[in-house]
């Protein structure tokens, strides 16, 4: 199997399908989610869970970090309000406590800007590993009367029958239709690009200004989604704004969340490759490591489906949120990338691009 994710397709027929469903579960994850709620008799509890295995490749000091904004974004677009952060640490033989104190402080810092706690690291040093590798859960409730896609009735109706609300954050399908939105929050690449300025620093610095480096390191105070979904629920509140369907970008970046979203509304999309925002220090950075920050680790960054998309994206930007409308719903299940006059298709997600620069390059 390659590094990284597990593909959908490996994931559905070696895992899922070997997974028995509980008389208790309500929700469990499918593509994409990471997610599954229980019910514990008139309440629920609910866990979004990021495996950051990409950590595996590049030291890991900040994996903590990146973990917990993972697993809080996946929970915060399942309709989970975190209540708490779990932590499950292996270290190899030869690392310094020095690096599990960076750890433990960087996750809990993201944990409070995520404004969460990090309730319990569980730690231990093993031969099995080569580098950091972390699982974060993030535990909580469903988040009953902040749904996305339902009107208030049926949130009643699913809340008198707890059921919670965690299923609707996603948005419904039913209502996906052609002609409805796509619309990306932030920019594409942004937690591949921290990652990078990080660990390549001294490389990029050969053709780039330190202040370029810099600025791209700096992407991660973008990495919580947790405004973008509370201005997205607010919005469909307020205003009637009608969401389809709802994802947070992660690995294999915006193409695989695209892919995904797609998947999830049962429908097909036209995105213009030229309507995806993007940073200029992304850019850069990826034309000198020869990869494609499509298709780059892309935490921070939310893709939807709506009925309004430009008036999503008024509030969004009221809010301070860069966010644009990249291309719509379709009639037919195809996923295609348009750029000029150029039309591809989109295909299953591959590994993400972060994995070339330690596995063939370098930095």
């Amino acid at each position: 199997m390659k590094t990284g994710k597990l593909s959908d397709a490996v994931y559905g027929r070696s895992v899922r399908k070997k997974l028995k469903k509980l008389p208790e579960t309500i929700l469990h994850g499918a593509a994409g989610d990471d997610c599954a709620m229980f019910s514990l008799g008139d309440s629920s509890i609910a866990g979004g869970t990021a495996v950051i295995t990409k950590q595996i490749l590049y030291g890991g000091a900040h994996c903590g970090r990146y973990g917990v904004y993972a697993a809080c974004n996946q929970a915060a677009v399942s309709g989970i309000l975190v209540s708490a952060v779990l932590l499950s640490l292996m270290l190899p033989k030869e690392a310094p406590e020095s690096l599990l104190q960076q750890i433990v402080e960087d996750a809990q810092k993201a944990g409070e800007e995520c404004g969460v706690p990090v309730a319990d690291v569980n730690a231990s040093v093993t031969e099995l590993v080569t580098r950091p590798v972390v699982t974060v859960t993030a535990l909580g409730t469903a988040a009953v009367g902040m749904a996305v896609g339902r009107t208030a009735a049926e949130m009643a109706s699913a809340g008198a029958a707890g059921m919670g609300t965690a299923a609707s954050a996603k948005g419904d399908k039913k209502k996906v239709r052609p002609g409805m939105d796509v619309v990306m929050t932030k920019w594409a690449g942004l937690e591949g690009s921290a990652i990078l300025a990080d660990v390549c620093r001294e490389n990029l610095l050969t053709r780039y200004p330190a202040y370029l480096v810099d600025d791209a390191a700096e992407f991660d105070k973008w990495l919580s989604v947790s405004a973008d979904m509370q201005v997205i629920l607010e919005a469909q509140q307020t205003y009637g704004l009608e969401i389809g369907s709802i994802c947070a970008a992660g690995e294999s970046g915006i193409f695989r969340a695209l892919w995904t979203l797609a998947a999830q509304a049962g429908a097909g999309v036209e995105v213009q490759l030229k309507k995806i925002p993007i940073r200029q220090e992304t850019v850069e950075i990826c034309n000198h490591l020869d990869l494609n920050p499509y298709e780059l680790v892309s935490g921070g960054s939310l893709l939807l489906i709506a009925a309004q998309g430009e008036a999503l994206v008024q509030e969004l930007n009221k809010a301070g949120i860069a966010a644009a409308v990249i291309g719509n719903v379709t009639d037919n299940n195809d996923r295609v990338i348009v750029n000029g006059e150029e039309r591809r298709f989109l295909e299953p997600a591959k590994a993400d691009e972060i994995f070339k620069v330690t596995e063939q390059t370098g930095c």
